[in-house]
This record gives C-alpha cells, structure tokens and sequence, in this order.
C-alpha cells in the first residue's frame, strides 16, 4: 500500500519537477460542459487567456483536500483522502474506498501561472511530456490538459496560481476535469 502512495506520489513529483503535461480542445467549456476532450498538442502561437475572475488559494494551498466535502468525495466515488507533500507544496490523494491505487491527486501551486507552464513547452528544450499537451478551459477558466497515457488537468485560477489534478487510472479525463470543476466551484465560495 505505501509502495502504491510513493508511486503515486512519485507520478505528481515528476509533474511538479517538469511540471508540465496536458492536452486539449480549444473550445470554451464551461460549467454545463464539464468533460474535457483532449487533442493533438499545444499550438506554437497559443497564448494563455487572461483569467477574467482570478481565485485565491487561501487556506486551500495547505489543504486541498478541504477543496471537496465528504459529500462531493462519495459522488465522484473518491471518499478516501490522504494529505501528503511534495516538494514542500501539499497534495492531496483522493481514493476509492479501500483501493489506495487508484488514485487523483490534487494540487494548488501558488509559485507558478499557467503562462510559466506553457512556456516551458516552448523551444528546443522543451520537454516531451509537452506532445500531449493541449489547451481547453474548464468551467470558464484556462487550462491545459494532458491525455499522455495519464490525465493531468492544469487550471489556471490567478496569474501565479494553478490548480492541478492528476488522474492515474483515467487517462479519458472525465473525472479529472469533475474533481477540478468542482475544486473551482469551492474556490469561488470561499468556503
């Protein structure tokens, strides 16, 4: 079981460390249309959007588990967290009940925009993991999204803030992009 978190956690490390990796639609999702669809890569001239309504993390950035009630945990069939850290930033690892393997992780990164994100992708060094790499928006926000054999979902929410989810088992993004769509509506509320 610990072999299985450290992996997990190992997975979000080498995001963090890259940090980078998403891919999708360039349509405008928003809160009615909360699957994102991935595509064929981040285009050379994509610039991100400005964020119209930019959130603060708050006292998520130490706590993203506290992004989802209980409640909103058992409708995504997550019910299980655990708080661990990387790299000095918290995570939290949403679970299925009694299967530590499959795994969402949930991040708020307050060091980074998601303009830093995309420009790691840019030039002669830029990492493969980026191939994958599209742009979309979830629930009216920017966002990046990687279908890379793993689904990241990378949200912008203030221009040095991005809310990340990093599904291992569900690389079609549909619960990535429901557990950031619902992270962004707590965000908004401020509870």
């Amino acid at each position: 079981m610990r072999t299985a978190v450290a992996k997990a956690g190992g997975a979000l490390a080498a995001l963090a460390v890259v940090l980078v990796g998403c891919s999708a639609d360039t349509g405008e999702g928003g809160a009615d249309d909360p699957v994102v669809t991935p595509s064929s890569g981040l285009p050379s001239d994509y610039e991100v959007p400005a964020i119209a309504e930019p959130l603060e993390p708050g006292r998520f950035a130490d706590d993203p588990c506290g992004l989802l009630t209980a409640e909103q945990r058992a409708e995504l069939d997550l019910p299980d967290t655990e708080r661990t850290e990387l790299g000095g930033t918290a995570e939290c690892l949403l679970h299925p009940a009694g299967d530590r393997i499959t795994t969402v992780q949930l991040q708020l990164m307050t060091d980074r925009g998601l303009a830093d994100l995309v420009a790691q992708c840019r030039g002669d060094n830029a990492p493969a993991a980026c191939a994958t790499w599209a742009p979309n928006t979830v629930d009216r926000y920017p966002a990046i999204v990687d279908d890379g054999g793993q689904c990241r979902v990378m949200v912008g929410i203030a221009e040095q803030a991005v809310l990340l989810v990093n599904d291992l088992k569900q690389p079609e993004c549909r619960r990535a992009t429901e557990v950031a769509t619902t992270a962004l509506s707590t965000l908004r509320e401020g509870r």
